[in-house]
């Protein structure tokens, strides 16, 4: 009874000082966790490559090329889009600014008494300060060199892992058992395979949500498509939340482009219609019975992950709670665990 009671305790300190690293450290735990998920996603390619005897260094120059090539054609198309975001959008402050003129006028609102609020309350000179050019500038610099060096931080592990992997597998055939060994092997191709599946099949399918949004939006003549987009294609991989989010930013934009009209009605029935075909038709098709996890849990996750790794995290949360999940399937005194995390 007092060594369970013990386990318990220790296996929680355990656990609080695992959180508290993760969140500490996240600047190399969030690079490496992406690094663990691209190799499952190259592993295939990389095992065809190994039996056609093509030598390692080549094949890791080819992987580096792919990525780059990847984010090169990413980078590009975002930073065009925010580009003629930046030029359009004074010609939105235009729009905004008579709605809000508008909206003074039709419910009488003493603009004296809101213009003496807003000179007493705020501090322009402050908030002038905090706008300054040379701030944006330099934040810009600072947000771009960070991504920056995680991206060249997620290359540089991803090598080690694809190079260490093997190796790996040969030091701990030395000190376990053959039998251990199959079964750690067919554990970690479990979790190899599932998260593959989930990151490959939900790229695919955030990408057509994506698209066939874009083609919708065009055809109605709304602004900034490709950010709207990109939107879709990247908050669809956070479940449940990450749909609705990605489609306020084109409805927003409609309402200060058209106002009440029936583009914005459109929108606001085409989106949700295309992201449920998406999420609740096609996907679980795709998936089959998916990463079996409960609605409930999806939801802790999403919140834990938050916490622990901003908005990257709430787009990890998933593919690390299913391969946490295989992990506790796997272990006699972590299988009550398993059957609270599992959707059977």
């Amino acid at each position: 009874m007092k060594s369970n009671f013990l386990k318990v305790v220790l296996g929680i300190i355990a656990t609080a000082i695992i959180v508290y690293i993760l969140k500490t450290l996240k600047t190399i735990f969030i690079p490496l966790t992406f690094a663990i998920f691209l190799s499952f996603i190259f592993a295939p390619f990389n095992r065809f490559l190994i039996k056609k005897k093509i030598p390692i260094s080549l094949i890791l120059l080819i992987m580096v090329i792919i990525i780059l090539i990847s984010f090169t054609l990413t980078g590009t198309i975002v930073y065009t889009s925010v580009s003629s975001f930046v030029t359009e959008f004074p010609k939105y402050e235009e729009k905004m600014t008579t709605l809000v003129q508008d909206f003074i006028t039709k419910f009488e609102i003493p603009v004296e008494q809101v213009k003496n609020y807003l000179n007493n309350k705020v501090n322009w000179v402050e908030i002038a300060n905090k706008l300054s050019f040379t701030k944006v500038i330099s934040a810009t610099m600072g947000n771009f060199i960070d991504f920056f060096i995680k991206l060249l931080l997620t290359v540089v592990f991803m090598l080690f892992i694809v190079l260490e992997r093997n190796k790996l597998f040969h030091r701990v055939e030395k000190v376990i058992t053959e039998k251990d060994v199959l079964h750690s092997l067919n554990v970690i191709a479990k979790i190899e395979g599932q998260v593959r599946k989930y990151l490959v099949n939900k790229t695919f399918i955030s990408l057509a949500t994506a698209l066939v949004s874009m083609l919708f939006l065009y055809a109605y003549g709304i602004d900034f498509v490709i950010i709207a987009g990109l939107f879709i294609f990247i908050l669809n991989f956070i479940p449940n939340i990450g749909s609705i989010i990605a489609s306020a930013f084109p409805m927003i934009i409609c309402f200060f482009q058209f106002g009440l009209s029936w583009q914005l009605i459109a929108v606001v029935i085409t989106l949700p219609s295309i992201q449920m075909t998406f999420g609740n038709v096609i996907e679980p098709r795709i998936m089959g019975t998916g990463l079996n996890l409960s609605p409930i849990i999806i939801l802790i996750s999403l919140i834990f992950w938050y916490w622990i790794w901003g908005p990257v995290g709430m787009i990890l949360a998933i593919p690390i709670t299913s391969a946490l999940n295989l992990i506790f399937k796997e272990i006699d005194s972590m299988k009550i665990v398993s059957a609270f995390i599992s959707g059977d």
